[in-house]
């Protein structure tokens, strides 16, 4: 099992990583980085510079990003309280309502709310007791399951990468989407009033711009015609929503573009979504909520995650699952390798990378062979050269090709690189090499750009979101 005390030299202070060649990182005095300009034959200067934080507050765009929410423009008016309590309804739902018809003048009115608050509140204390998982339901505790490191915060809230052509969208800390490309002056902006606490994008494979958005009203779908050149979509957002099945907090396409997945805090079910007949199957299951799910690469398998110790492997050919458990904690992250045959993960409560090696046809059949998830890398909090890396891990991501595995953490700034080859039914890891950002940054986000967009010289692209904004580019020469 290798260890960060085993990995080479971080960047020293005052310099910034910009990219990797030949297993060697380049560091450049942070006065110096400038994007597209400090690699060779400025292989990287058709990626879009973006700075969310720039993008919300200076751009003439950004006024046009609150239109759809009615509250910016209702001015405060008196309302009966018949009304007041019937909206609290709608918004927040009967406990709120309740506690808001304890404050009337009216004492019949008040001593009711109270008896009928005292009996939803007794029946709420019942279910919780008997699910427990339900406690951490609420939009508050999204965060809590995110892969996004301090998800309520952050100003990049997720990234994703079009699987086939060069379209990056970033959902920011305001609900708005944004969609780059090539072409640095067409960045269309998606924006409704239905999309609010974004957790997760998928773009669908095989189309230009159907992008999926998991976030507290469900799913909504986005069409972008891929000639427009406008910056806000005219037709608004297909809205998917199922019973109990709110917020989404991971939404994933089947490979090859016919299905959609989704899953949420708040049930234990796994939607599976055919878009185009407008319907949806559940995978019922009994226990506590999901929060995670990916498809692997072939198509063959499904990776579930939920609030508690648990996990599931689905073998989508028959539609039937495995139940692993952790330890401790909960299934922070995972990654599947390009060939579907590794699936890596880490947990929230121990410092270390975990790996399942499957098996055709082994996995879901009674075998001799022991099954188990081993642990390749120890992810303790060490110092290296006076520099604090490692701790409780935040997020894994793969490269397309499987030659680099990077994994953010949650105590630290720094993000680990690995080696990785797998050959026949081995996995190979070795340390690699630490990335930095700018001082008083810490990453938020990270994913490999997909493997369909290649540009000369470059073998894959770790894109970083920061704490400040600022996406960064990391190519591996």
């Amino acid at each position: 099992m290798v260890s960060l005390q085993n990995f080479s030299m971080s960047p020293a202070p005052g310099e910034i990583s910009v990219f990797e060649e030949r297993g060697r990182i380049c560091s450049l005095p942070i006065t110096e980085v400038d994007i597209g300009q400090n690699l060779p034959g400025g292989v990287m200067a058709k990626y879009p510079e973006i700075n969310i934080v720039r993008e919300l507050f200076h751009t003439p765009s950004s006024n046009l990003l609150h239109r759809d929410s009615g509250r910016n423009l209702m001015m405060p008016v008196q309302e009966s309280l018949l009304k007041h309590i019937t909206r609290t309804f709608f918004e927040e739902g009967l406990s709120s309502a309740l506690e808001e018809a304890t404050m009337s003048s009216n004492s019949l009115v008040k001593i009711g709310a109270k008896y009928c608050l005292y009996l939803v509140n007794a029946g709420n204390n019942m279910r919780y007791f008997l699910r427990p998982h339900l406690r951490d339901r609420t939009l508050a505790s999204v965060g809590k399951f995110s892969e996004t490191k301090n998800w309520p915060r952050s100003p990049i809230r997720c990234i994703r990468w079009h699987p086939h052509c060069f379209k990056l969208a970033v959902a920011a800390s305001d609900d708005s989407i944004r969609v780059f490309t090539d072409e640095p002056s067409i960045v269309p902006v998606l924006k409704t009033g239905l999309q609010k606490g974004v957790t997760s994008m998928a773009w669908r494979p095989f189309t230009a711009g159907v992008l999926a958005v998991g976030c507290q009203n469900g799913v909504l779908l986005w069409s972008l015609e891929p000639n427009s050149h406008i910056t806000r979509p005219l037709s608004q957002a297909t809205h998917l929503k199922s019973p109990n099945h709110t917020p989404v907090t991971s939404v994933d396409w089947s490979p090859n573009g016919c299905n959609l997945i989704t899953a949420s805090i708040n049930d234990s079910n796994i939607v599976v979504w055919d878009v185009d007949m407008n319907r949806s199957v559940q995978l019922k299951r009994i226990g506590a909520p999901c929060t995670q799910i990916k498809w692997s690469p072939d198509g063959c398998r499904l990776f579930s995650a939920t609030m508690g110790s648990l996990f599931r492997v689905w073998d989508t050919g028959k539609w039937t699952s495995e139940q692993w458990t952790v330890g401790v904690g909960t299934i922070q992250s995972q990654a599947w390798s390009p060939c579907g045959t590794q699936l890596v993960f880490i947990i929230t409560e121990v410092p270390c990378l975990y790996a399942i090696h499957f098996v055709e046809e082994q996995v879901f059949n009674n075998t001799s062979l022991p099954k188990q998830a081993l642990p390749v890398a120890d992810l303790t909090r060490t110092n290296v050269d006076g520099v604090d890396v490692g701790g409780r891990p935040q997020q894994v991501a793969w490269c397309p090709y499987g030659e680099h595995l990077a994994v953010s953490f949650s105590d630290t700034s720094v993000i680990a690189i690995f080696s990785t080859s797998i050959a026949k039914h081995n996995f190979n890891i070795s340390p690699s090499c630490f990335l930095n950002g700018l001082p008083g940054e810490y990453p938020t986000y990270i994913c490999f750009q997909p493997r369909s967009r290649r540009v000369e010289r470059v073998k894959t692209v770790l894109t970083i979101g920061w704490s400040s904004g600022r996406i960064q580019y990391f190519p591996f020469l």
